[in-house]
């Protein structure tokens, strides 16, 4: 069965007020695009690289001085004692050394300023410098604890013992991680940067 629908022409209201032919959204889209390839590209001007910042060679230095000051002092000692007829051992070598070694703290935290002015070695100097200063807490501790009491368990002083011992080796493993962390910052600090070639404009 077929159906006929019927309109009326004059029924439908309403009519579009501006009759000027309209451009679509994807002719809009093409005519910016070709516009902006069409603009000079104006030439960007060379940027010469400035100067680098000198106090990431001041810190480095002092820092490296710092950390082997502890070394080269208990190194005189050794051979001061050694000149005036005393007997002298191995032992007593590691002992000025951790003896000194304030001058290792102080110069591990500069070597971290140097670390993040020359941008090199900054996590592992600032973790080495950090725990150069924390293993000493537990000596400071045991030592604070077994000359303030006069009587001391035995069993209580072996384990003060021992852990006055290890806060002795992991300091003068910091230390020793310091010096070579400071000769690595030496030669980045002072090692010149390659030219890079500068094309100048026409």
């Amino acid at each position: 069965m077929q159906y006929k629908i019927k309109t009326d022409p004059k029924r439908i209201l309403g009519k579009r007020p501006n009759l000027s032919a309209q451009i679509s959204v994807a002719d809009e889209i093409v005519t910016n695009f070709t516009s902006q390839i069409e603009q000079p590209t104006v030439p960007l001007s060379p940027i010469k690289p400035g100067k680098p910042s000198p106090w990431g060679k001041v810190f480095a230095i002092v820092g490296a001085v710092l950390s082997f000051t502890p070394f080269v002092i208990a190194l005189v000692l050794m051979i001061l004692a050694y000149a005036q007829g005393y007997e002298l051992y191995l032992v007593y070598f590691p002992i000025y050394v951790l003896t000194f070694r304030n001058y290792s703290i102080v110069g591990g935290f500069i070597l971290y300023l140097a670390a993040r002015k020359t941008n090199a070695f900054r996590k592992t100097i600032g973790w080495i410098a950090l725990a150069n200063f924390a293993v000493i807490i537990p000596y400071i501790i045991v030592a604070v604890q077994y000359f303030g009491s006069p009587k001391t368990n035995p069993v209580a002083g072996t384990g003060m013992g021992i852990t006055a011992l290890i806060s002795m080796v992991a300091s003068l493993l910091c230390m020793l991680a310091l010096c070579v962390f400071s000769v690595m910052l030496l030669v980045r600090a002072f090692k010149k940067p390659k030219k890079e070639s500068i094309v100048e404009p026409s």
